[in-house]
C-alpha cells in the first residue's frame, strides 16, 4: 500500500493511535522547520491578517525570530531593504531569523501597533523583545546576531489590540473620528 512522502516522513499512519495533539504538534514542528530552512521560502509577506499567526510575537514566538521591514509602494529605500533581506535570507535563517516585509496598504493595524511613522522601518522580533534597526542595508545580519547574542537592549513587543480596541477603532473610522484601519 503506497503512502505519501509527507505521511511517511512525519511518521503518521503507522497503524498506532496518536494522542489528539500529537499529529498537530508534528505538523507544526514540520512547518517551523520549513520556515527556517534556507532557500525554501523567500522573504515572507505579512499583513494585519497574517502577522500574529505567523510571528506569534505576543504569544511565545515559537516560530523563531523575525526581521520585518515596514514599507510602502513606490519607496525606493524600502525596496532596497527588502532586496537586502532577500540577499541575507540564507544567513539569517541559519541564525533562526525569518525575514519578512509588511506593506502599509494592507497593514494599517500593524503600523498603529508598532508606532510606525516613516518608511522604511525595520524591526527585529527576537527573544520576546523588539529591536529597532537603524542601519543601512549592509548591516542586517550583524544586527540580528548582536541582538541574539544579548549585545543589544530590546523593548517590549506591543501586544495585539484587544477585540474592544479594534471595535472602537472601527466605530471611530465609521463616524469619521479616527484613523481608518
Amino acid at each position: 500500500r503506497a503512502r505519501s512522502w509527507g505521511v511517511q516522513w512525519l511518521g503518521l499512519g503507522r497503524g498506532t493511535p496518536h494522542a489528539p495533539g500529537e499529529a498537530m504538534a508534528t505538523l507544526t514542528s514540520a512547518a517551523c522547520l520549513l520556515l527556517l530552512w534556507p532557500g525554501v521560502l523567500a522573504v515572507q509577506r505579512l499583513n494585519d491578517a497574517t502577522f500574529e499567526h505567523q510571528t506569534q510575537a505576543s504569544t511565545g514566538m515559537t516560530t523563531g525570530s523575525w526581521f520585518v521591514t515596514f514599507g510602502d509602494k513606490g519607496c525606493s529605500r524600502c525596496i532596497e531593504l527588502q532586496e537586502a533581506l532577500d540577499a541575507a535570507d540564507e544567513e539569517l535563517r541559519e541564525n533562526y531569523v525569518i525575514p519578512a516585509h509588511v506593506e502599509r496598504e494592507d497593514s494599517k493595524g500593524l503600523w498603529k501597533r508598532f508606532g510606525i511613522s516613516e518608511v522604511p522601518t525595520t524591526l527585529l522580533l527576537a527573544k520576546h523583545k523588539l529591536y529597532r534597526y537603524t542601519g543601512d542595508k549592509d548591516g542586517l545580519v550583524a544586527f540580528a546576531k548582536g541582538a541574539l547574542d544579548g549585545e543589544l537592549q530590546g523593548d517590549k513587543i506591543p501586544p495585539e489590540p484587544s477585540f474592544m480596541e479594534t471595535l472602537i477603532d472601527k466605530v471611530k473610522s465609521l463616524l469619521g473620528g479616527g484613523a481608518e484601519l
